[in-house]
């Protein structure tokens, strides 16, 4: 019996309380990079100092999509989905405060970008849209977005895993259309009752309704 042909993977951004931007064309590459600072003191009468070790810096990750409203299916248009994209810059959600002494903070969302097994949770550090196509009116139809990213949790590498760890947990989830908490629960545990756990840990008061785009982080459980 001939094998299956497998379903081509495709390129998504996930933007936590924004949703999800489903690429129809895959990026040609991606580059994914670490970089490490080290110093090293020059000392009179040696030929070479010893290198020290100062610090590492996020991983990042570089790519180009492409955006075509002519194959858009989702009623956006061009305009519509890369201001998303600058909206997902802008500094609007709450980070800190809750505790004396401790100010709140505002920050740009979280975003996921997905591909296949390959799931990088980051946020946003450069953006360029360059649009190349127009209507007769000036309308932008096609455009090609230039990203670059910085990955949040700095010390976990890019996962090849659907999703990504969050600290202390098993994942950070963004949900999808048809998601539920048992779902989830039946994803991550194996066990659709305990969704109880994610509930608790994200503060949700009623697991009948989620919001596509909300970023979920998945709690161990407790032996």
């Amino acid at each position: 019996m001939p094998a299956q042909a497998e379903t081509p993977a495709k390129a998504e951004l996930a933007i936590e309380n924004d949703g999800v931007i489903e690429f129809l064309f895959n990026p040609k590459d991606y580059t994914v990079t670490k970089t490490n600072d080290w110093t090293a003191d020059p000392k009179q009468g040696a030929t070479a100092a010893k290198a020290s070790f100062t610090g590492g810096h996020p991983w990042e990750m570089t790519l180009q999509l492409l955006l075509d409203s002519t194959l858009l299916t989702n009623g956006e248009t061009i305009v519509q989905t890369t201001n998303r994209l600058f909206n997902a810059m802008k500094a609007g959600l709450g980070e800190g405060g809750g505790s004396p002494g401790k100010k709140t903070t505002k920050r740009p969302p979280f975003v996921t970008f997905g591909f296949g097994k390959f799931s990088f949770l980051a946020v946003i550090k450069n953006l360029s849209v360059q649009y190349t196509l127009f209507r007769p009116t000036g309308e932008p139809i096609r455009a090609d977005v230039k990203l670059s990213l910085m990955q949040y949790e700095a010390d976990t590498p890019p996962s090849q895993n659907p999703t990504t760890r969050s600290e202390g947990g098993l994942g950070a989830h963004v949900v999808r259309e048809g998601d539920s908490l048992a779902s989830l629960a039946y994803r991550y545990y194996g066990d659709a009752t305990r969704w109880r756990a994610i509930a608790k840990e994200n503060g949700i008061d009623d697991p009948l309704h989620l919001r596509s785009g909300r970023m979920l982080n998945v709690p161990r459980l407790d032996a």
